[in-house]
């Protein structure tokens, strides 16, 4: 048996305790996801009746599901040890930093030495170099970083020597974003849109920052002089967003954009819908990475995107998209505005984001990556 094959037998623990619904969650469950296609025995430990729970039981991901809230739970520790010592678990995953507050008492109470580390997709404004942090940090082998800004900001906020963090991008399916798998004259005529429409696209959930102002703002200056353009919003709220959501769609009334902005809600079909943009505009205040992008880059899709923090690991401007300042509406309608009058830059952008997406972003190279780490952590 080959030490691939040995490895992919040893059970693994992923932990997420995150009870939102982004893409932190979504990548969590899409890397266990493919780590069992690969043949791990795996287990996701989550937070009971969360999203992330009932979107894991739907993709067949085993789970262990358990009541966590804050950051002290000694019952749970007690009981979390005792299941990694039962199960003989040589390595844990945790994809969110708190996840670590319970992680690391547990594994310590097991007295097994599993191996733990720490996908970092979120950066922090806070030194966490205080005696409870310098203890969890300490036993954390591994931080996989998704972009070079939060590689940084993990060797300036924790107690993490720079010999132990490695930057791993997200990645996605290259073949599930494809142009050859969209559907794009059926999703176009589901919204009405007709074949001289130019769809400017925009996928995220509806939380502050991520540029749905700004986006509206450029649509009031673009559909003034431009009949055929039209924009199409996916996503939903969070828990606790509601009200944001809200009062974005009462915005995109006052603005009068009713008959040319569609707010399309949740859409499990990511590839189908990219397939019938023309356009992505990305107008995130500041974002660690942003797989949105990359998904519409391997669609072929040329982009328009804030020119901040992880944004700048996948955007080449000028080459594979074009980048406006955060927070600046009149120059997102420019750069939007720009792609819109041109077929052809729009092929060129959309090719060369494909090649940068194979190239960089494809999920088996980043898997075989990941496992590569784990074989590591194995050796004596």
């Amino acid at each position: 048996m080959s030490d691939a094959s040995t490895n992919r037998s040893i059970p693994l623990l992923h932990t997420c305790f995150s009870r939102s619904w982004g893409g932190l969650e979504m990548q969590a469950l899409e890397v266990a996801a493919q780590l069992m296609q690969r043949g791990y025995p795996l287990r996701l430990a989550c937070c009971d009746g969360s999203r992330l729970a009932h979107e894991s039981a739907g993709r067949g991901v085993p789970l262990l599901p358990l009541p966590v809230s804050g950051y002290l739970h000694p019952l749970l520790v007690w009981r979390l040890s005792r299941w990694i010592r039962q199960q003989g678990i040589r390595i844990i995953h945790c994809q969110h930093s708190r996840d670590l507050s319970l992680v690391v008492p547990a594994a310590d109470l097991a007295r097994t030495a599993p191996a733990i580390i720490l996908s970092k997709r979120v950066g922090s404004y806070l030194r966490k170099h205080d005696p409870f942090h310098r203890y969890t940090y300490s036993r954390v082998r591994r931080v996989l970083a998704i972009s070079g800004v939060i590689s940084r900001n993990v060797r300036e906020t924790t107690p993490v020597g720079p010999e132990r963090i490695v930057t791993l991008h997200d990645a996605i399916d290259t073949t599930e974003f494809s142009p050859e798998r969209g559907n794009r004259e059926r999703i176009r005529s589901e919204f009405g849109y007709g074949d001289d429409t130019v769809v400017i696209g925009f996928v995220g959930r509806f939380s502050p920052g991520k540029g749905h102002e700004e986006l509206l703002e450029a649509a009031a200056t673009l559909v003034r002089t431009r009949a055929t353009v039209r924009f199409l919003v996916v996503g939903e709220a969070s828990a606790g967003e509601e009200a944001y959501a809200d009062g974005i769609r009462r915005r995109c009334t006052s603005l009068g954009l009713d008959e040319y902005v569609t707010f399309a809600g949740f859409r499990r079909d990511v590839p189908g819908v990219m397939s019938s943009f023309d356009i992505l505009a990305f107008p995130s205040h500041a974002e660690s990475f942003g797989v949105v992008l990359i998904e519409a880059m391997a669609m072929e899709r040329p982009v328009v995107a804030t020119n901040c923090d992880g944004v700048l690991d996948i955007v080449v401007d000028g080459a594979t998209g074009l980048f406006v300042p955060p927070r600046d509406a009149p120059a997102l309608a420019a750069a939007l505005g720009r792609l819109a009058d041109s077929p052809g830059l729009r092929r060129q952008l959309g090719a060369a984001g494909r090649r940068r997406v194979l190239d960089l972003f494809d999920r088996r190279s980043q898997l075989d990556r990941l496992e590569k780490i784990y074989r590591e952590l194995l050796e004596p």
